[in-house]
């Protein structure tokens, strides 16, 4: 293998030495900010070469001539002086920002590793990812911080240091995160005299380099580490830095074969909140960077897709970002059509892009005219109407921002690839949406299981009983096809029904009542992750193993949030993208009720369907409804209305329910 390595200071010295001495590397390209530095390692490298009979070679190269490496270890320090007292990593984002950045640029499109110790690392292995579009950066300093752990532990408790099976994730800085509820020693819990491991976990790097004058061999360890597993020497578990959930951060990280799976540890309340914490400072300071750092070069255009289609209608989600098209992949891939696709497809298209600079221009272009306002998907919206049709949007609190063009397109601009994700995903759906509308869909507040060509619809308000119904029939074999809404048409004589992709909200009680709450705490527990629109108060509750519904100040109930494909692999159910509608359900739910039929016709009523009007979190601000649409066509409420259906009253026992729907879904 060749490996590059940009820069000639204490620890790309000691990689290079390493590397020298390692039987699987066979060349070792050498690049510094001089030639004389450069060409100095490589001659103390070809002295150790001979001394040793290593087969490595090692010579000067040009960063440009790197492009055919395996790997590229980026460990280059600007001249600066560290003045710093605390969070003295971070001391160096304003020196070497400028430094990774240009790096970044200069290796673009890099399709090999590379492994970032440059500091603070987990904001220069995002900075170095995002101007290059490499997609395998990892950063190194949340495995030196965990082998530090476990080291000052076992000494602490007077064990070997092979007893002690513990991480730390976050920041490689003042706000890593002791993940000490999950450390075991000897397999055991342990109590960690978590003050003292701190204080040394400090002091230690600094008395090193009280005496060194730079930490070197603990750095070049990590680097060495992380390159056997990135290129698959070796399998297992490792503490880097990488892009998870739209931040850069330090998470353990399983590889095999080189490929990693995420891998947190449990974590209890109060560590759950250090790391949201080290989170935002990461993405603080990361946002916080000159816009000309951080902007991408113009040879990085939008370059991946995901198109999704149902019937006969779709859209296609674009990003200059792979985690917002592999998000909408994931979101409408169990309901809708998804497939990753390498250019568009003719038809709409939602073009969202992580670029700071251009979302703080359509932001500047709202807040300075004339602005209407409004809540988008629970957020702050501001937005204005160009003469020639265009809307340009913002939420502010998000840092993101929207265009939809006069020629159909819509464009989003964000620093954060979570919100950027999230609003594709709300715009591509609502543009197939209105395209179905205008095709004589109606959309209806009701959640739909389907079997053997028969679709059973459940109404019904807020807390009526939608979910809980089909939640208990997809349990008994049927096929969940939406829990909360569905688009409804008449084609001869049949009422055909496709889902709407959403996050499932399902309270602690349903949860409880199905036996599906332990199994989600653990999941939770070990690091799994539901939707990020749930409320940290739940993900609180379910590490603590509370069962007590939970509400906000406006007397809405709080839930876990799943992704639709969590129902099937969390939850084991059963999905359907298509059904006809066979019956109608209006339940009641109510305690110590035995289930049965009611002797109530409730017809369906004008509130049952979705409008423009009635539509409470995605009010029509882009123009995508379109405007002559019925809110139900009126062949759609005459074949809906010959459906057989019943007025039933539910308990609390689930499986007197689950029995009595069984009966008369089939009768």
């Amino acid at each position: 293998m060749r490996i590059g390595v940009i820069g000639a200071g204490a620890v790309g010295q000691t990689i290079a030495t390493c590397l020298t001495t390692a039987t699987w590397c066979t060349r070792i390209l050498i690049a510094s900010r001089t030639q004389q530095s450069a060409a100095a390692l490589v001659a103390d490298l070809e002295d150790m070469q001979q001394v040793t009979g290593s087969p490595v070679r090692a010579q000067v190269a040009e960063v440009d001539d790197m492009g055919a490496c395996d790997a590229i270890v980026v460990c280059p320090r600007a001249a600066f002086t560290n003045t710093h007292s605390a969070d003295i990593r971070m001391a160096g984002l304003t020196a070497n920002a400028p430094l990774i950045a240009s790096l970044g640029r200069t290796l673009g499109g890099y399709d090999g590793v590379v492994i970032v110790v440059t500091n603070p690392v987990d904001i220069m292995s995002r900075l170095f990812a995002e101007t290059s579009g490499t997609r395998r950066v990892y950063g190194i300093g949340s495995n030196t911080d965990s082998a530090r752990y476990r080291l000052i532990l076992a000494s602490m408790l007077h064990v070997p240091v092979n007893y002690v099976d513990g991480h730390v994730i976050g920041e490689h800085g003042d706000a890593a995160v002791l993940c000490t509820s999950s450390t075991r020693v000897a397999g055991l819990p342990a109590t960690i005299p978590v003050r003292d491991v701190r204080n040394e976990m400090a002091a230690r790097p600094t008395r090193i380099t009280a005496g060194t004058g730079r930490t070197r061999s603990g750095p070049a360890g990590a680097t060495l580490a992380a390159l056997h597993h990135t290129l698959g020497l070796d399998d297992g578990v490792i503490e880097l830095s990488a892009h998870h959930e739209g931040v850069w951060s330090g998470i353990p990280l399983h590889f095999t074969a080189g490929h990693p799976t995420v891998r947190l540890p449990p974590l209890d309340p109060t560590e759950t909140r250090l790391l949201a914490a080290a989170r935002t400072k990461l993405r603080t300071a990361y946002a916080n960077l000159p816009t000309h750092l951080t902007r991408r070069t113009l040879a990085m255009p939008s370059s991946h897709a995901t198109r999704i289609a149902t019937d006969t209608h779709g859209v296609t989600v674009v990003s200059n970002t792979r985690y917002v098209t592999d998000w909408a992949l994931r979101y409408f891939g169990p309901w809708w059509k998804a497939t990753a696709t390498g250019t568009p497809a003719s038809g709409p298209v939602v073009i969202a892009d992580i670029d700071k600079e251009q979302a703080a221009e359509w932001t500047q272009h709202v807040v300075g005219v004339p602005y209407q306002e409004t809540v988008y998907a629970g957020a702050q919206l501001l937005h204005v109407r160009d003469e020639d049709g265009t809307v340009t949007a913002a939420q502010p609190d998000d840092q993101i921002a929207y265009r939809a063009e006069a020629d159909g397109r819509i464009r989003i601009a964000g620093s954060d690839p979570v919100p950027v994700a999230l609003a594709a995903a709300r715009l591509a759906r609502e543009a197939v949406r209105g395209q179905l509308l205008a095709d004589g869909w109606a959309m209806l507040h009701a959640s739909a299981v389907t079997r053997d060509e028969q679709t059973v619809l459940t109404l019904g308000g807020k807390g009526a009983g939608k979910t809980t119904t089909a939640f208990l029939l997809a349990r008994a074999g049927w096929q969940l096809l939406a829990n909360d809404r569905v688009f409804v048409r008449a084609d001869n004589g049949v009422v055909r029904v496709l889902p709407w992709p959403s996050a499932a909200a399902i309270g602690f009680g349903l949860l409880d009542a199905l036996s599906l709450y332990d199994e989600i705490r653990a999941r939770v527990q070990r690091g799994d992750r539901l939707h990020p629109t749930q409320h940290q108060k739940v993900t609180d509750a379910l590490f603590t193993g509370s069962r007590t519904p939970l509400w906000n100040e406006k007397g809405k109930e709080l839930k876990p949030q799943f992704f639709p494909d969590q129902l099937a692999t969390w939850l084991g159910l059963d999905l359907a993208t298509e059904g006809s509608a066979t019956r109608f359900l209006f339940p009641r739910i109510s305690p110590a009720t035995t289930p049965t039929l009611l002797d109530d016709d409730r017809p369906l009523v004008d509130t049952d369907f979705f409008t423009t009007d009635t539509e409470d979190r995605y009010p029509d601000v882009f123009g995508l409804a379109p405007s002559t649409a019925a809110a139900a066509p009126a062949a759609v409420r005459e074949a809906l209305a010959g459906l057989p259906r019943h007025t039933l009253a539910l308990g609390y026992d689930v499986k007197a329910n689950t029995d009595f729907l069984a009966r008369i879904t089939t009768g």
